[in-house]
């Protein structure tokens, strides 16, 4: 009888063993390969004190110059080169810049429009202004200079010029060990295609396309995450309660602080709202455009392609440009939008993700001068001092055949009364909405 006690102690304990190994096994299995959990350590790693200490690639692949300019025989065009990206290639030079100081060297609008049409200088531009701190310490704390221009000299590594389209005002940026020659020879060798013309508009200088052009037509595979996947990046995986509402909407809460609403299935729009309440702590520009990286980095979207767009005193928009041209969702939504109010910061994301692109098939489609669009605006009676930007963008169209397949094809999108739409939408518009008339606007 002590023989069969002992023994079966020896077995209990070998069985025990067992299925430890086993569950610890597991929990490795499943750490190391689900997707999911593998991505939420991932998020967790890239913290708003990394982000904000400027450790992360990121910062330098969202906020990346989306349009180049140089100058053929006097003439401006937009630079194109698929093999050589100039806006990669100054984002990598950006990296290993060492600003000594920022001066302010001028601020009138005939020094900066003299300078727009100097063909001594590469221009590369932002589609909206961000400060100084966002790359570099070296400005004065709190320091909320803005710009969107960046001008590289043919012939000069010792200094950077950058601008504000919407005070004129132009910076001096002195450079230590800096060499933009590489950035030179890919804009001698880039694609001469598109001239232009820089245009003031209400928020700046926008490239009209002084004739008609064709664009190319790209196709991709696309792909969606499910609602766990966004639900476990943005909650957790513990303490998750859901919610159904009498409108259809599911939303999962988090200790009442923070809550993720996901799209009804019938609608198939993949439109997300995340709400996290905190106290608005976001004193600077810099601060906004930071904790919205966090942000992004939290959801989980695929950013190769994902650049920031838009930004005013409250929101930071990002979305995917294709080519060189941004990417409208859902006719004409952004694939991420950050809000900061007093109380809380809100997220609205769109969960479809431009996977694999397919070999370009010749489709085209061919868009008519800016002036051309911009006269059917007027007769439209869309004053000029009302249009924010225009800017030739992608729409996606789902394929006819293939439900996972889009096409992205070329379309002028234009802002005005601080909202972007296409502008075939614009000219189906009734105005008198959105304009105060003028015995109102005196007062």
């Amino acid at each position: 009888m002590k023989f069969k006690s002992k023994f079966s102690d020896l077995i209990l304990l070998i069985v025990t063993a067992i299925a430890i190994i086993v569950s610890i096994v597991l929990w490795i299995f499943i750490m190391t390969n689900d997707q999911r959990f593998s991505q939420i350590n991932q998020a967790n790693n890239s913290s708003r004190d990394q982000i904000k200490n400027r450790n992360t690639k990121s910062l330098y692949d969202l906020y990346i110059p989306t349009s180049s300019y140089g100058f053929k025989d006097g003439e401006l065009y937009r630079l194109y080169d698929s093999k050589n990206n100039l806006s990669f290639e100054f984002s990598k030079d950006m990296q290993k810049l060492k600003v000594t100081s920022i001066k302010l060297k001028s601020s009138s609008q005939s020094s900066y429009e003299a300078l727009l049409k100097n063909d001594n200088y590469i221009q590369l531009t932002y589609p909206d202004q961000i400060t100084f701190n966002l790359f570099t310490d070296v400005s004065v704390k709190k320091d909320n200079r803005q710009f969107n221009r960046i001008f590289i000299s043919l012939d000069n590594n010792n200094t950077m010029l950058v601008g504000n389209d919407k005070n004129y005002k132009l910076y001096q940026l002195n450079l230590k060990d800096a060499n933009f020659d590489r950035l030179r020879s890919y804009a001698k060798n880039a694609h001469y295609k598109s001239q232009v013309e820089f245009i003031r508009l209400k928020s700046g200088y926008t490239a009209f396309y002084k004739h008609n052009e064709k664009w190319n037509v790209y196709s991709y595979l696309t792909n969606r995450q499910t609602d766990s996947y966004f639900v476990a990046r943005l909650l957790g995986t513990s303490g998750v309660t859901s919610r159904t509402s009498k409108k259809g909407h599911t939303t999962y809460v988090l200790n009442y602080y923070t809550r993720l609403k996901v799209p009804k299935t019938a609608e198939n729009n993949n439109d997300y709202f995340y709400t996290h309440y905190e106290k608005n702590h976001y004193t600077t520009p810099t601060d906004r455009f930071l904790d919205s990286i966090y942000y992004v980095h939290r959801i989980g979207l695929m950013e190769q392609d994902l650049r920031f767009f838009d930004a005013d005193d409250s929101s930071i928009k990002y979305t995917n440009y294709v080519e060189g041209t941004p990417v409208f969702l859902n006719q004409h939504d952004v694939q991420i939008n950050t809000n900061f109010t007093s109380d809380a910061i809100t997220v609205d994301f769109n969960s479809t993700n431009l996977q694999i692109p397919i070999p370009f098939d010749g489709q085209t489609t061919t868009l008519e001068s800016t002036n051309d669009l911009m006269q059917k605006l007027k007769n439209h009676g869309m004053h000029e001092d009302e249009i924010d930007e225009i800017v030739v963008g992608s729409k996606v169209e789902k394929d006819g055949i293939h439900s996972n397949l889009v096409n992205l094809v070329p379309t002028y999108y234009v802002k005005a009364y601080g909202e972007w739409k296409s502008a075939k939408e614009w000219l189906q518009q009734d105005l008198s909405a959105y304009q105060v008339p003028v015995n109102q606007e005196s007062r």
